[in-house]
């Protein structure tokens, strides 16, 4: 498995330039299950898997959702409640491991690639700090960063690409905290659109031609175009469904919770509301998509996969194939996995792919 998606090598994990310096004064040794724990704006969505010969097999998966939010500019806004609320709901699903792998939402990170003369492996942390400093807009004492190299810019080997990883420090800080206020040891801490784009490689493995992957989630939707292994754009618009279900409740005088069925189950009283945010959503997949291929005409986008809780807005995946032209899915997380049946795991499609790739990272950590 790999964090960072990019070059077609196996990726430096982001916890090893993020958590291992927090914790390098901690042995753990390898535990046998780990918990995916994925924290979005308004919800917590666990998820445990079990390794088996040929992939993995589905062990318990939990969700929980809240009128307010649980993240603000990524921050996780009251710790201690994130704690209890994730303590209770791993009792509820029965998940008993203690250790576990998060994400941070993309929008609060930085990524960076460069290309620098070829360094030695022995000088090249140093040479990577420096180049840091340079192209990261924060002090280096105010950041957690990573750097993974990938492939040279040459034939001859005398240039290497990188690419750089940066978090602010207060953000993962933030994190590893209300994992241990939760009893938890966070031993991974990975990138949600990287996740999502590594389970798309994982269970499609499209080479012919360039996916999107689109993850519309309650206050942003992160967009990303992958080619082969490499992502090659990312992009994060400020939509999300959390807006259009307060829109419903204002409109139609309802509390959240109601107005969020509505907007699950396409109510005929807002339709003016649900035709303007998926015009919105559709209309900025397909900017994204002219913007690409404008910069690499040679490229083709062939599919688009939707995840997140608010791609299951009735009509968006109709839209957003009418405005691209392209064939729309939902990305299903559950493909190779085995013990589940259908309908039981359908409910949880479009809310599970970020916990449940986490999970699958177990074999990513050392005895």
């Amino acid at each position: 498995m790999r964090s960072l998606r990019t070059g077609g090598q196996r990726a430096v994990s982001v916890e090893e330039g993020m958590l291992t310096k927090l914790t390098e004064k901690f042995r753990f040794g390898r535990p046998s299950e780990l918990v995916g724990v994925d924290i979005g704006t308004t919800s917590i969505k666990v998820c445990t898997v079990r390794q088996i010969r040929n992939g993995f097999k589905l062990s318990k998966f939990g969700r929980k959702s809240y009128d307010d939010d649980l993240l603000h500019d990524g921050n996780i806004i009251n710790q201690q409640f994130v704690a209890d609320e994730l303590r209770t709901l791993l009792n509820e699903t029965g998940i008993n491991t203690r250790s576990a792998a998060a994400s941070l939402s993309s929008y609060t990170v930085i990524t960076k690639r460069i290309t620098i003369p070829f360094v030695p492996k022995e000088d090249l942390d140093q040479s990577v700090m420096l180049e840091v400093e340079n192209v990261i807009p924060f002090p280096l004492q105010d950041i957690y960063y990573n750097y993974y190299v990938m492939n040279s810019d040459d034939d001859k080997g005398q240039m290497m690409n990188l690419l750089i990883v940066a978090a602010k420090r207060e953000i993962v800080d933030g994190y590893v905290n209300t994992f241990n206020l939760a009893g938890l040891n966070l031993v991974i801490l990975d990138v949600d659109i990287f996740a999502i784009t590594n389970l798309v490689e994982m269970l499609y493995a499209p080479k012919d031609f360039s996916v999107v992957t689109a993850d519309i989630g309650a206050s942003v939707t992160n967009i990303a175009i992958v080619k082969g292994p490499s992502i090659e754009f990312t992009r994060e618009i400020l939509i999300g469904g959390k807006y259009l279900t307060a829109d419903i409740g204002r409109v139609l005088k309802i509390n959240y919770n109601e107005a969020e069925e509505k907007k699950l189950g396409g109510s005929a009283e807002a339709q003016e509301l649900f035709s303007e945010f998926v015009v919105n959503v559709a209309s900025e997949i397909n900017k994204t998509i002219n913007f690409y291929v404008a910069t690499k005409p040679k490229e083709t986008v062939g599919k688009i996969y939707l995840t997140g809780g608010s791609a299951l807005v009735p009509r968006l995946k109709e839209e957003i194939e009418t405005e691209t032209g392209i064939e729309v899915e939902f990305l299903n997380p559950f493909l190779t996995f085995n013990g589940h049946e259908g309908d039981e795991l359908a409910t949880h499609q479009c809310f599970a792919p970020v916990a449940l790739y986490l999970s699958t990272r177990i074999g990513d950590l050392e005895t």
